[in-house]
């Protein structure tokens, strides 16, 4: 009995420590978007391109800057969080399959896989 007991306390510490750790994440990463959002470089590029598929490019580097303002670990709910601001403008799965490029379109190898499974809205 004693060893369960034990077992299951180091299963609760386990827990607790993984789920602080996320809070911590996802609570950063809060703050740092609150601090660096709206990408306004981005939504600007996303809308030109959606009408016009030769706009300026220049605007993608612009939007790169950014996205680089934001750590990597944070940069695709910094995507994420631009899909909400920007869907309002129609065409919704082909934004968000530019928005989930974003990261591979400016140079960075962290592209946001987990944005094309699931929806924005």
């Amino acid at each position: 009995m004693a060893k369960f007991n034990a077992a299951l306390l180091i299963l609760v510490i386990a827990v607790a420590a993984a789920s602080s750790a996320s809070a911590r994440r996802g609570s950063s990463c809060e703050m740092e978007m609150e601090q660096k959002m709206p990408m306004r470089q981005c939504m600007m590029w996303m809308q030109g391109k959606m009408r016009n598929p030769r706009f300026q490019e220049e605007h993608l580097q612009e939007c790169c800057g950014e996205l680089m303002q934001f750590s990597s670990r944070c940069r695709c709910d910094a995507v994420k969080e631009m899909m909400m601001d920007v869907q309002q403008y129609g065409q919704r799965e082909e934004m968000e399959r530019m928005a989930c490029s974003l990261p591979r379109m400016c140079g960075m190898t962290q592209e946001c896989h987990s944005c094309r499974r699931r929806s924005f809205a």
